[in-house]
């Protein structure tokens, strides 16, 4: 079983980012408009970085969809590359200074910034570099290792029943915020195809594995049974582990289909589902970590199972 990523490029037209970002400067009332308003909280439909991905720079953006490239107030382009350092320093401070945190996380600068944290990140080479040129105070060491990055992904997956759009990286649904992943991945695509090559590697050892650990179950079986007749003890052999890793919870979520195997009730239509994967038979007593004896469950029926066991 191999996953493949989706095309997001099949999925939103150029007209469709076009007539959007016309919607936001009419609903805004201006002629041009900056990469940090482009946002949600304007009413858009998709973020800046869809739209410069798309057409290259944020000037070609702006005039493609009919709308004015004059220069801003400091004198420079709305193209990101144009933004001096001491802007983002000086927009960094005021942004602290407006929330009285001299620890302002990446979301809390998207959130009220005038540009966009992944503009720091790329800039100064992350967002704790960032901080240091503007004297402001290290709240948290980023050392968070690409695997928990990759859960995060799987968990968010699971959440929305499809793929994840860099949009919806946002808490609470996601651990880390969109911009961790820009500055450990360099774009949330790359995160996306970091993601895809985790699953889909050494798939063909991970059956391998499934094999061998059916074959040890067969002779444990074999072994039971002729301890039984013979009257000796029965020597342990080595099990599957117990945990199950993401590869693993990765295929059976999909071949559930992100869903309950019990009641069928799915995080993507029900935002208060949380999905576990659980062994069919208890690993305690007996029950093998290999696909077959492994499903989805919400927590609810996940719950009750254990209550009957």
């Amino acid at each position: 079983m191999k996953f493949e990523l989706t095309d997001l490029r099949k999925q939103i037209s150029d007209i469709e980012i076009i007539n959007d970002l016309r919607n936001v400067a009419n609903n805004m009332g201006k002629k041009s408009l900056k990469m940090g308003e482009y946002c949600k909280e304007n009413g858009s439909k998709y973020n800046y970085q869809t739209a410069k991905k798309r057409f290259g720079n944020w000037e070609v953006v702006l005039q493609k969809a009919g709308l004015e490239t004059e220069k801003s107030i400091h004198g420079i382009e709305y193209g990101e590359t144009s933004i001096r350092e001491e802007l983002l320093i000086d927009d960094m401070l005021r942004v602290a200074k407006k929330l009285n945190n001299t620890k302002i996380t990446a979301a809390e600068y998207d959130k009220h910034g005038q540009f966009s944290s992944v503009t720091i990140l790329k800039r100064f080479g992350g967002w704790n570099k960032a901080k240091q040129k503007a004297n402001l105070e290290i709240g948290r060491s980023y050392n968070t290792s690409v695997e928990e990055y990759l859960l995060n992904i799987l968990d968010l997956w699971t959440h929305l029943g499809r793929q994840p759009k860099y949009d919806e990286v946002v808490p609470p649904y996601s651990k880390y915020n969109k911009s961790s992943y820009t500055n450990k991945f360099g774009s949330w695509r790359a995160a996306l195809e970091k993601f895809i090559e985790y699953v889909n590697s050494d798939i063909e050892l991970e059956n391998d594995n499934i094999e061998k650990s059916l074959k040890t179950i067969e002779l444990n079986e074999i072994k039971t049974k002729n301890s039984i007749e013979t009257g000796k003890k029965n020597t342990k052999t080595k099990r599957t582990p117990r945990g199950i890793n993401l590869r693993l919870r990765w295929i059976v979520l999909k071949r559930d289909n992100f869903s309950c195997n019990k009641c069928g009730s799915s995080p993507a239509t029900d935002q208060s589902i949380k999905l576990h994967v659980d062994h069919i038979i208890p690993w305690s007593k007996g029950g093998e970590t290999v696909i077959e004896n492994l499903e989805a469950l919400c927590e609810t029926c996940n719950l009750g199972k254990s209550n009957l066991l």
